[in-house]
């Protein structure tokens, strides 16, 4: 990684087309494994930019409160009780 100016940075591209955001640039915008980035093209070249992040409860969350039942009632969950569960929120119509 080479820098030329405070604001340029120059990185590889990778056989798939992939770039490695550094570090820091990832912490100053907030950009997390899994969250998704707007790529613009524009006359002077490509922008990359974090996009709008929606208040979505994540798959952990949604799990959470589908296991919740049995931890008021402190049993142990079977596998079936986890597959039921899971298979419960399959059919109810999660958002990926």
């Amino acid at each position: 990684m080479h820098s030329n100016s405070k604001n340029s940075i120059k990185m590889k591209v990778f056989p798939k087309g992939q770039v490695v955001i550094p570090v820091s640039l990832r912490k100053k915008y907030h950009i997390e494994i899994g969250d998704q980035i707007e790529v613009i093209s524009g006359p002077d070249g490509i922008l990359l930019k974090p996009a709008v992040k929606k208040n979505e409860a994540s798959l952990t969350d949604r799990l959470f409160g589908i296991f919740g039942q049995y931890t008021s009632k402190e049993q142990k969950l079977s596998k079936n009780d986890i597959a039921g569960a899971t298979e419960a929120g399959f059919t109810e119509g999660w958002k990926a």
